[in-house]
């Protein structure tokens, strides 16, 4: 167990110090910055008061929370898929990794101190730009979150973590299955944008094909309408389909611990949304979605895990 540490050290040290984790981060508490920039625009120019006077909503925070979904989705894949691409094709291309196998060390031991290693980076990339910006924003725009507003705030970072994790697991399993990391890399990013791009195009297609939703004519003098049933059938095709891919699972985990914050209607209403569920509730509703994220992740990193140790190092 002790050896595990310190490979996982080693090669924490090596992460965190790296151009591209530090780029990374920087990168992506840029994007935290500008949407919250953007939600706090929203809020000027829709809620316009005295001169001087810069309204904030109570559910600021928990609606700038719920925006974190879309900035995590992107975020996650692209750390996870950076990180992984060069675990162990990386390693072999430099040469390093015969030395290693060389010295006393199991490569089991090799293989889970790399995955420790990840995961804790990633924990330190996602809390402290996360925290950072919550923070910042606390004290620039004087609105302070609730404790179940950071209990759900803190849910969604770790989660985040989770969703990350299994991107850097597809991600290593490809690296340790190709000869080279320009191999893994381009298989790793092909992977990303499929489950990103690509299938939630083809379902929307296909639900568009076998479950169009239907547009009532409109009676004179009212408004089209549109059937909610048909509504209902087109977005139930439209989920079935994209539930093959760990982006969606992510976004529904992210929606049970955020949307109680989010607003229906007009972007910023004059009473904020009641919360309709607790958090307990939101973990059970979420439970699903959060089962199949640990599942993806466990089996990547056991095949990870059973092709590395069965491989000869050359």
């Amino acid at each position: 167990m002790a050896d595990i540490f310190v490979v996982a050290y080693k090669e924490f040290s090596d992460i965190v110090r790296s151009k591209r984790f530090i780029l990374l981060v920087a990168v992506f508490a840029l994007i935290l910055t500008a949407a919250m920039g953007t939600v706090y625009v929203r809020v000027v120019v829709t809620m316009p008061t005295s001169p001087g006077v810069t309204p904030m909503p109570r559910r600021f925070l928990g609606m700038v929370a719920y925006m974190l979904i879309s900035t995590m989705s992107l975020f996650g894949p692209v750390m996870g898929v950076a990180l992984g691409c060069d675990t162990i094709s990386g390693e072999r291309e430099k040469g390093t990794l015969k030395i290693v196998l060389v010295q006393p060390v199991f490569r089991d031991t090799v293989i889970n101190g790399k995955f420790l290693a990840a995961t804790f980076a990633v924990s330190i990339a996602v809390f402290i730009t996360s925290l950072a910006n919550v923070g910042a924003s606390t004290m620039i725009l004087g609105v302070t979150p609730t404790g179940e507003e950071a209990l759900r705030l803190a849910l969604f970072m770790g989660f985040s973590i989770l969703f990350a994790m299994t991107y850097y697991g597809i991600a290593a399993f490809l690296s340790t299955v190709s000869k080279k990391t320009s191999q893994s890399v381009i298989l790793g990013v092909t992977v990303w944008a499929v489950f990103t791009f690509v299938i939630p195009i083809i379902a929307s297609l296909v639900a568009f094909t076998i479950a169009p939703p239907i547009v009532r004519p409109p009676s004179p003098g009212e408004p089209m309408e549109m059937d909610i049933e048909s509504i209902r059938r087109y977005t139930a095709v439209v989920e079935a389909i994209s539930s093959i891919t760990p982006n969606h699972h992510f976004s529904k985990v992210g929606q049970y611990l955020l949307n109680p914050y989010a607003t229906t209607g007009e972007p910023f209403p004059s009473q904020p949304v009641q919360e309709t569920v607790s958090v307990t509730s939101s973990l059970m509703y979420a439970g699903p979605n959060i089962l199949v994220l640990t599942i993806v992740t466990t089996l990547a990193f056991i095949a990870s895990y059973m092709v590395f140790t069965r491989q000869e190092v050359r």
